[in-house]
């Protein structure tokens, strides 16, 4: 009997820890790769993303509870900086974003993507988030890498710059940014090489279709860090890997030549020049002088209010920097960025603490700041994040509803008198 209660309770144990991984991936698979904005875009969305995100939060919380949450602190405390943004664009409203009609849109647009990015954090507060977060990153993945094929094969075009792919979320650089990040948890959860192998091999043909020339340097970096990482134990199978991948490459890069630098007869010189540049690996032609002059125009925007800033929104809708740090201090101040760095520095001390426990999720965490604008608005990055301080955090709190009855203490028995 007792075994056979004990077989019920790990199967009902299991049974709530699937249907977490399915209100998880309900949740932020969509959340991520920014299909549900795309269907609702096109008209294909039976209900409101409004509702259905409510839904889902609702649906992810109460699965979070059912399966005995224990909560890191320090992975909560790294959203302060997006929580800081939705509350000046909230309360003070320092300045007004007009630029998808009103500036509520953009506040509940912020809020939204807040209360997305609070759950995917509690999420990972659970005894089973390793597997939660493995489901998540390889799904996810998936689907951005498969909406950029679906749109490279002529099946829908999703993207704002012809001659690159981007998929669902119509800007070419974000792909990149989503599958690297999600590469990175991989990498840093799943021991299994082969498989992890298996998964660049199916997700990296999106990355090249992108062009996206910071996107392909950070996944470069993430590679060649996770491949010295298993050198050891794998240099026959490294071998093997480039053996098979240096011929696919030069043909990948031939087939994009002539597929995605031509209009008809017409050719794209903007992405002839990307590939030519990054075929030579001539990297001052990689760097872009446009982003180069936005960045020296957020700088000086920067010095004008350094204390407090502009308020949210200043950075991303007016000078656009393409830098998380110069975008921060533009929206709201000195302190925007000094407790952002903060806490990345945090998290890299932490990790060569300990042994570079989570170093894999590092390298995009740091190498997008200076290439991206919109990460602390992106629950993608700070599942990332979440992941890496899970693992380098390992003090957990619990909440009791009611705690177990003690025993009762034995009388004390007195000494016997002499």
């Amino acid at each position: 009997m007792r075994h056979a209660r004990m077989s019920a309770v790990e199967k009902r144990h299991e049974r709530l820890v699937q249907l977490l991984i399915l209100a998880a991936l309900a949740l932020l698979v969509p959340a991520m790769t920014k299909s549900l904005s795309w269907a609702d875009d096109v008209g294909v969305l039976p209900f409101k993303p409004r509702d259905y995100t409510l839904l889902t939060l609702a649906a992810a919380g109460v699965m979070v509870m059912l399966n005995r949450p224990s909560i890191c602190p320090p992975a909560f405390l790294m959203l302060l900086v997006p929580l800081l943004r939705v509350l000046d664009a909230t309360f003070l409203q320092r300045f007004t974003i007009t630029a998808l009609g009103d500036h509520s849109i953009v506040v509940m647009s912020l809020l939204s993507n807040f209360l997305v990015t609070f759950t995917t954090v509690l999420l990972l507060s659970t005894e089973s988030w390793r597997r939660v977060a493995m489901w998540v990153a390889v799904c996810t993945s998936l689907v951005c890498a498969g909406c950029v094929y679906y749109e490279w094969l002529g099946f829908e075009k999703f993207t704002r710059i012809d001659g690159r792919m981007a998929g669902f979320p119509e800007d070419p650089n974000d792909p990149p940014i989503i599958i690297s990040l999600m590469l990175a948890v991989m990498f840093t959860l799943n021991r299994r090489f082969w498989w992890n192998v298996a998964l660049i091999a199916v997700v990296s043909p999106a990355i090249a279709l992108t062009l996206s020339r910071s996107g392909m340097a950070v996944y470069s970096c993430l590679l060649f860090c996770y491949m010295v990482g298993n050198l050891r134990q794998h240099y026959a199978g490294m071998l093997l890997i480039v053996a098979v991948s240096v011929p696919l490459a030069i043909g990948g890069i031939a087939i994009l030549s002539e597929t995605s630098t031509k209009v008809g007869i017409v050719t794209n010189k903007d992405t002839a020049d990307r590939l030519k540049a990054i075929y030579e690996l001539d990297f001052e032609r990689i760097k872009s002088p446009e982003r180069g002059k936005d960045l020296q125009d957020g700088w000086e925007a920067a010095g004008k209010k350094p204390m407090w800033g502009h308020g949210t929104g200043a950075g991303t809708s007016v000078w656009k920097p393409h830098n998380q740090v110069v975008s921060l201090w533009i929206d709201i101040g000195i302190f925007g960025p000094l407790l952002y760095v903060s806490t990345l520095f945090l998290l890299t001390f932490r990790s060569l603490a300990l042994k570079f426990r989570g170093f894999y999720c590092l390298v995009p965490l740091w190498l997008f700041v200076p290439c991206s604008q919109i990460l602390v608005e992106s629950p993608h990055y700070w599942f990332t994040a979440a992941v890496c301080c899970n693992l380098v955090f390992s003090g957990r709190f619990r909440l009791v509803l009611n705690s177990p009855a003690k025993a009762a203490a034995r009388p004390h028995t007195p000494l016997p008198q002499s």
